[in-house]
């Protein structure tokens, strides 16, 4: 929703009285959203002081760093270490975030040679530039990135190129989570740049399994708050939808031709969040023609197991499912800040630990 200062002021307190009107008439509401922009842009606007004191927002597990394993951090540190000294590249913010032997950030210290990049073309460039040395991508998130990913491997890569995936898939994580009743989630704020690529008919079992209503919104105030009005007014009436709240991006069928290019790299596979736990259909994996770019398969490392994912005092898992708020975490604040991160929700950009850290202005304290 583009408009100017004044008229979003206006559009922000219109919502805002019709969310209070239509939530009046209902009894304790909690929203989870699943993605750690709308977190950030919920703490920068302060929208958690403008909700109905009957409603409760949560984030959900919308952060790609906070939700990678600590094993497939592990696995990337020991591809870093392997004796062929490849170079493991990766955006910032999983190179920083700690498992309880390190983070990648500190096995540069032990001789690893691993590099910062910023752009998805970066890796391969790097493998060009050096030919003589086996490049290793560690490549996490969600459909967004994992689209490009898959279209990158479908160009034409050098041969000393490798990656090393972590990908999961939005939808089955909710679905898992509807399932599963997490603490009686009364609707779900669905991601809006996700749902570019899925479309919002992904999420379709929510209204027709669980009989759960949602939202698919943008990042500005408005349309967050848009996306909130939605699933209110569902709950009132009783008709649980899958709303498009941002049409001017999201298309009921999501982007088809993203959609075919990974269904051609990837294939779903149960897959295990940080912290979480398996969960079916959220992984994915390689598919044999591509496999030949699998970093582990390339260097004969064994993916590590048993790595424990909570890190001592930390409650980023129960954070991450709604069950906890940031600063009911005794980690938050002070031993915990995003300059010296003890939890995985600290460190990314996207972590509900960091917005709160931020902006921490929040009624529900």
């Amino acid at each position: 929703m583009k408009t100017d200062p004044r008229q979003l002021k206006e559009t922000v307190r219109a919502l805002t009285a019709a969310l209070r009107e239509e939530a009046a008439l209902l009894a304790a509401v909690t929203v989870m959203h699943v993605c750690g922009t709308h977190e950030h842009e919920i703490g920068r606007h302060a929208l958690r002081q403008l909700l109905p004191a009957n409603v409760r927002l949560v984030a959900g597990p919308g952060c790609p760093v906070c939700i990678t394993p600590a094993a497939a951090i592990a696995t990337a540190i020991k591809l870093a270490l392997h004796p062929a000294r490849p170079i493991v590249c990766a955006y910032g913010d999983i190179v920083k975030t700690p498992i309880q032997s390190g983070s990648l950030f500190d096995a540069r210290g032990d001789g690893a040679d691993v590099r910062v990049v910023y752009d998805l073309h970066e890796p391969a460039e790097l493998a060009r530039r050096h030919p003589d040395r086996t490049v290793v991508f560690f490549s996490i998130g969600f459909e967004t990135t994992a689209a490009p990913v898959a279209a990158m491997l479908l160009g034409d890569l050098p041969p000393n190129f490798t990656i090393y995936t972590c990908h999961r898939y939005v939808p089955a994580a909710v679905e898992a989570l509807a399932a599963g009743g997490e603490d009686a989630i009364s609707g779900y704020l669905l991601p809006g740049h996700a749902a570019v690529i899925t479309g919002q008919v992904a999420y379709q079992f929510l209204a027709d399994k669980y009989r759960l209503p949602s939202a698919v919104a943008g990042f500005a105030a408005a349309d967050i708050l848009a996306g909130l009005l939605s699933i209110v007014r569902q709950l009132r009436r009783g008709e649980p939808t899958v709303a498009n709240c941002y049409r001017q991006v999201v298309r009921p069928e999501g982007n088809r031709r993203a959609q075919e290019v990974m269904d051609r790299v990837f294939t779903r596979a149960d897959a295990a969040w940080r912290g979480i736990g398996m969960l079916p259909g959220t992984g994915l994996v390689l598919r044999e023609p591509f496999r030949r770019y699998d970093a582990l398969s390339r260097l004969g490392v064994a993916e590590e197991t048993g790595v424990e994912d909570v890190m001592p005092g930390c409650q980023c898992h129960l954070i991450m499912v709604g069950r906890r708020e940031p600063e009911q975490c005794g980690l938050f604040g002070g031993l915990c800040t995003p300059d010296h991160p003890r939890g995985p929700c600290m460190v990314g950009g996207e972590g509900a630990c960091r917005a709160h850290y931020l902006y921490p202005e929040d009624p529900h304290e």
